[in-house]
């Protein structure tokens, strides 16, 4: 049986969605980020709208790359605005495909004006493995047994 981000979402309940204003500094939500130990967040402007999401990426490439101080650039500067979403319905393949496709690591999941959580593709792959009934574990034991090392002796 095939299963949905929901399934994803709903095992994180504990988490909350973790978001920052785009009007913060980027130092600020590193702080936020390095702190829950999470790679992105949302960010609302001030309207309370999703404006964006600010990801490792962006902190490495519009802000360490572009030579940006952290402590006095804005979110607003250097967040990704074009935010990609899936319903709660899609499956975790089609969001894994659509990830690998568009080279883009979170998600967010969302249905009509209802947040169920920002995924990543590291949540999706470890959901795999631990309800993949045992296939990953078999094929992690086949390909470990393939490419042990040889003893001499």
């Amino acid at each position: 049986m095939l299963q949905t981000v929901e399934a994803l979402v709903q095992d994180r309940q504990a988490d909350t969605i973790i978001v920052v204003a785009a009007s913060a500094t980027v130092a600020e939500a590193v702080d936020v980020m390095a702190a829950r130990e999470v790679g992105a967040v949302l960010v609302k402007d001030e309207d309370q709208l999703f404006a964006g999401i600010f990801s490792e990426r962006d902190l490495l490439v519009r802000v360490v790359q572009a030579g940006r101080d952290p402590k006095k650039t804005p979110l607003s500067m250097v967040m990704t605005r074009d935010i990609r979403f899936v319903s709660p319905g899609t499956t975790i393949e089609a969001a894994l495909s659509l990830m690998y496709v568009h080279r883009f690591r979170h998600l967010l999941v969302i249905e009509g004006p209802r947040v169920f959580g920002l995924i990543s593709m590291r949540d999706l792959v470890y959901h795999l493995i631990r309800r993949g009934e045992g296939r990953f574990e078999a094929a992690v034991r086949d390909a470990s047994a393939a490419t042990a090392p040889i003893k001499n002796g």
